[in-house]
């Protein structure tokens, strides 16, 4: 005798849209936390968890996002997607970036102008955190 199960298990689909949203948050949550750490004592950079929410620096991680090269705001946005807690998606993100890497540029891109266009003034002039975190993110980020 078969026992059926209570549900039926399936797999949600998620538009690339809702991962470069994800990833987005998740690289201004993670250059935030950058700037509110600046340089670790032991040199390891471990993010806090209890910011994503409500992300520390946010005005400034925006400006310096804004001010970078595409390239490496989208391997920011990348970083800041693997580094959130687990939340069942990193698997099928990590395949995405495999597979469909230009489509996922693409909603990167097409998120960030929506964002940005509503967002700040970038021409302000830029803070000393906002260099050392600068500094920091090609330290924190793999080469390609």
């Amino acid at each position: 005798m078969t026992i059926r199960p209570f549900y039926e298990p399936r797999v949600l689909d998620i538009s690339l849209e809702k991962y470069a949203e994800i990833a987005i948050d998740g690289g201004i949550w993670l250059v935030g936390e950058l700037l509110a750490q600046v340089l670790p004592l032991n040199g390891v950079f471990v993010p806090d968890t209890a910011y994503i929410f409500r992300p520390r620096h946010q005005e400034t991680t925006i400006t310096e996002l804004c001010r970078i090269n595409e390239d490496l705001r989208h391997r920011i946005f990348v970083a800041g997607f693997l580094k959130l807690p687990d939340n069942g998606a990193q698997a099928t993100f990590r395949r995405l970036l495999v597979t469909h890497t230009e489509m996922l540029n693409e909603a990167f891109r097409m998120e960030w102008i929506r964002r940005s266009g509503k967002m700040i003034d970038v021409s302000k002039p830029r803070g000393t955190a906002s260099i050392v975190a600068n500094e920091l993110l090609h330290k924190l980020l793999p080469p390609r």
